[in-house]
């Protein structure tokens, strides 16, 4: 469910406008974010505390996963059935208006509800990790040796399908109060973007140059 019906908890009930329903933009913000923030109720009774925890993840179809070590507490207690929460958020700009309650963010966000499945299929779980360590550096996996049997044993996947999520995203210029529209203060769009540094050799490796998908490795627009 994309932009669910009034009352449920994928609705935008704060500034409703910027909800987005199409279901393209919403997994090429999944696709392009780097970062989910997972969160999830542990523990039951009184020791019940919320979590939340930022974790690589990837999109592969209409299901997110999610992977960590086996004793990760939180993967532990998302596979046991309870709902969990996941949000990736990418920051487009910082809106500077001329004054400061008007000042703002340029963004876009996922918010996905759901009950995550362990993969246990061999195939299935080797595709995951294959999509996980791609959506990182595309064509990644293609210059990597195979995952070995130890260290697919040793890692648990999660799936969380893309059933009910929703997107919320804000575009263009500071919205000022009239009076102030004329006062002495610069205002406007400052963009962001996530950008590559110049990559740094392991001390070991022997000399080369370095390979394309590292070299052009880019997130979004420029």
């Amino acid at each position: 469910m994309v932009g669910d019906p009034a009352g449920s908890r994928t609705q935008i009930s704060r500034v409703p406008e910027r909800g987005v329903t199409d279901r393209s933009a919403i997994e090429a913000v999944l696709d392009e974010g780097l970062i989910a923030h997972v969160g999830l109720v542990a523990g039951e009774g009184e020791a019940a505390h919320p979590v939340v925890i930022p974790m690589l993840y990837a999109r592969q179809d209409d299901q997110l996963l999610l992977h960590g070590s086996p004793a990760s507490r939180l993967l532990r207690t998302a596979k046991s059935g309870v709902e969990v929460c996941v949000t990736v958020t990418l920051l487009d700009g910082l809106v500077l208006a001329r004054s400061a309650m008007h000042h703002s963010m340029n963004y876009r966000s996922v918010v996905v509800f759901g009950t995550a499945t362990e993969v246990t299929d061999w195939d299935e779980k080797v595709s995951a990790l294959d999509q996980l360590t791609d959506h990182v550096i595309p064509g990644r996996m293609a210059a990597l040796r195979p995952h070995t049997d130890k260290e697919v044993r040793g890692t648990t996947v999660l799936s969380l399908p893309l059933d009910e999520c929703s997107m919320k995203e804000r575009t263009g210029p500071p919205v000022d109060d009239a009076e102030d529209m004329y006062a002495d203060v610069w205002a406007g769009v400052l963009p962001l973007v996530v950008a590559a540094c110049a990559p740094e050799p392991d001390s070991l490796m022997d000399p080369r140059d370095v390979p394309e998908q590292v070299a052009a490795w880019s997130r979004g627009a420029v």
